[in-house]
């Protein structure tokens, strides 16, 4: 039951701090600011985290895990290689591009340290991977693409998640691609043509 509550009340503090982070910013939001949004004493959100970046992580972290699970149901096990990469990529960008709209002033303060930005977009690097992975086995069950050894298939899905996660940094922080669908469709179709 206490672990419910204690769920319950980060789960409240991640809401109103993505709240005040959409409404004014990253740099300018203090944890004073996520306190009054939530209605906790600032002892409580100190219990759940030892600063703004830690809530900023926790903000980011729910993001991007409803992301990769929104996009992960694009893909299935009877569509082509090219086409579930194509659908898995273009789901991602167009949640990614929702939430660099409905995050705007955040997204604006965060590019100014590119870095700091680029670490919080790999948080799901392996989880993305391990989706990449499941297409390729895919495409080698269904004989959509040749058949790879174990060891490539990995490298394969390593090396795809990478060219990707480049063109998303491209489309989010540097805000390049505006006509990004056609270009995950082209690519896509590339990456099969070379695998069969």
């Amino acid at each position: 039951m206490k672990k419910l509550e204690n769920d319950s009340i980060r789960e409240e503090i991640i809401r109103a701090s993505q709240a005040v982070f959409q409404r004014y910013g990253y740099v300018r939001v203090s944890m004073q600011d996520i306190s009054k949004e939530c209605r906790k004493g600032r002892s409580t959100l100190y219990h759940y985290f030892k600063n703004k970046e830690e809530v900023l992580d926790a903000v980011c972290y729910k993001i991007f895990s409803k992301c990769l699970q929104e996009s992960e149901q694009a893909i299935s096990k009877r569509k082509s290689f090219s086409a579930n990469i194509e659908a898995f990529n273009d789901a991602k960008l167009k949640h990614l591009r929702e939430m660099v709209r409905e995050n705007k002033l955040a997204i604006d303060d965060l590019r100014q340290n590119p870095s700091s930005f680029l670490i919080k977009l790999r948080a799901f690097a392996e989880e993305e991977i391990a989706v990449i992975k499941r297409i390729i086995d895919w495409g080698m069950e269904n004989r959509d693409i040749s058949e790879l050894p174990d060891e490539d298939s990995q490298f394969l899905a390593e090396t795809l998640h990478a060219a990707f996660k480049s063109f998303e940094q491209e489309i989010i922080i540097f805000g390049r691609f505006t006509n990004y669908e056609n270009k995950v469709a082209w690519l896509a179709q590339m990456f099969h043509k070379g695998l069969l």
